[in-house]
């Protein structure tokens, strides 16, 4: 195989693109990085919920789905 690098062998194929596939490849990478920027911020809440739930175990309420649903009822009402 080739000793290349995959950063250079991409490099190497960008360069050998017409314009408009060089424009959908940019998008694509944007998306991709964007898709990943969202994964990692979702990431970070999940940590930071996980968190404050241990120092403040206190503030955790539990409640049935019953329970939950009954809290909630008003948001689909709002949805409509």
């Amino acid at each position: 195989m080739n000793s290349q690098t995959v950063q250079e062998l991409l490099q190497s194929e960008i360069e050998a693109l017409p314009e408009p596939l060089a424009e959908e490849v940019l998008d694509f990478v944007l998306f991709v990085k964007g898709r990943r920027a969202e994964e990692e911020f979702l990431w970070q809440q999940v940590r930071a919920s996980h968190e404050q739930r241990r120092q403040h175990p206190d503030e955790v309420k539990t409640i049935t789905a019953a329970e939950w649903d009954a809290l909630t009822a008003h948001l689909d009402a709002e949805a409509r």
